[in-house]
């Protein structure tokens, strides 16, 4: 391993470490998917509004966000397709992100708790 790797700057796109290979990873895959699991499981168990399955959704949606963070200050944060990110594009990420993350956390209590009861 080269030792001066992490000391050259990385280029757009070119992920120089594994912290930044597993927030991209995280933000990416990892991320939507425990969501999707956790909605699942608050949709199903209907156990009321603050439950373990509640605090994970926010864990999960939280590492999303730092991760999405993460990459954008590595430098070396890109696009879904590839091109460099802007920090424009992680407001945007994040001024997304919040309020969906919130309208599914509401939607699958409301249906879990209420619907399907």
């Amino acid at each position: 391993m080269d030792p001066n790797l992490e000391s050259t700057p990385a280029k757009p796109g070119e992920i120089r470490s594994l912290w930044v290979l597993g927030a991209r990873v995280t933000w990416v895959m990892l991320g939507p998917v425990a969501l999707l699991g956790i909605t699942y499981g608050i949709v199903s168990g209907g156990s009321g509004w603050l439950t373990g399955f509640d605090a994970a959704f926010g864990v999960a949606a939280g590492l999303m966000l730092l991760s999405r963070w993460a990459e954008q200050r590595s430098g070396s944060a890109t696009t879904l397709t590839g091109n460099p990110a802007t920090s424009e594009q992680f407001k945007r990420y994040v001024t997304i992100l919040i309020p969906v993350t919130a309208a599914v956390w509401v939607t699958a209590n409301l249906v879990g708790n209420h619907v399907l009861k």
